[in-house]
């Protein structure tokens, strides 16, 4: 098996999908497909059972690509050493969320004088992981709930990663400030079902609420976009509405406005633990610290609502 293979497969399993790593590997599909075939074959096992919604990590398939990463992620770091190429760097994966970003900004102020690669990416929960599995991020960002610790945890098991506390936050319906329901006291996901839903991560929201929640409350009709500007402007011409934690810095639009998203009927909390993730063991460098220190920092000094 050549490392040419690794590389692929480890996409693959990012991705979950063959045509979206293909376009990330800069290969065609067949080509991508019939190399991990040809790896598959090697190893005498399947490490993805192929779906037509994509492709599907299998059991002896997962105990591969943990051992996968930490192998090539060595060869990395072997490679930078003996090319001349090996620079500190600092890189961060997280969820949408201003703080993360404000702190980041922090940081490479901080630590401009020294020669650093700085790299800041807003990505979904499972990407974050991955990143921070295949040693792209030294931290990622990102929240536990009633609803996705179980499967949170088994993947940062499965990926030799810790979840570090940081604090329990609630979630708030992010208006327009001449949305309809923007002064009421609280919101209900009854009152919000007659509004167009907008979101960055459609699997982010299956993470927070139940399936049957998710259905009941129309909100798997979401509106997915890119950009936070584009989000802004659907929420204000279309009295659209999205999910926020209430965890936000001084760039937030003045013309929207945070409500308090009332919990359902059925006793189902909207309350979850923010966290950063690490490699087990790994002890955090100075610049590392320093980013956990300046979010505590931002948390405490803007009285956010958690």
């Amino acid at each position: 098996m050549t490392l040419q293979q690794i590389k692929y497969i480890l996409g693959v399993a990012e991705c979950g999908s063959l045509n979206k790593a293909s376009e990330k590997l800069f290969i065609s599909q067949p080509s991508l497909s019939a190399s991990v075939h040809d790896a598959e074959d090697e190893l005498g096992f399947q490490i993805f059972n192929r779906t037509a919604r994509g492709v599907k990590v299998t059991e002896r398939g997962a105990n591969f690509i943990r051992d996968a990463r930490d192998f090539y992620a060595h060869y990395e770091r072997f490679l930078k050493k003996f090319t001349g190429s090996e620079k500190k760097r600092f890189s961060v994966s997280a969820l949408y969320y201003a703080f993360a970003r404000k702190a980041f900004v922090e940081i490479v102020k901080d630590f401009s004088d020294e020669e650093y690669d700085f790299s800041f990416c807003e990505r979904k929960a499972s990407l974050v992981i991955a990143d921070v599995a295949l040693g792209k991020s030294e931290i990622g960002i990102l929240y536990l709930s009633d609803s996705n610790r179980d499967s949170i945890s088994k993947s940062l098991k499965s990926n030799n990663l810790d979840f570090h506390h940081l604090t329990e936050c609630n979630a708030f319906v992010y208006l327009h400030e001449k949305h309809p329901l923007a002064k009421k006291e609280s919101v209900s996901l009854d009152e919000l079902s007659a509004y167009r839903f907008v979101t960055f991560d459609t699997d982010d929201v299956k993470s927070f609420f139940p399936e049957d929640v998710i259905e009941r409350y129309g909100l798997d009709k979401a509106i997915t976009v890119a950009d936070r500007s584009t989000e802004l402007n659907l929420l204000k011409t279309l009295d659209g509405y999205t999910f926020l934690s209430g965890v936000f810095a001084e760039e937030t639009n003045e013309d929207f406005v945070l409500v308090p998203l009332q919990n359902p009927d059925d006793g189902q909390s909207h309350s979850f633990e923010l966290g950063y993730i690490t490699k087990s063991g790994l002890k955090m460098d100075e610049i590392s610290l320093s980013y956990i220190d300046a979010i505590r920092r931002i948390l405490n000094i803007a009285g956010f609502l958690c």
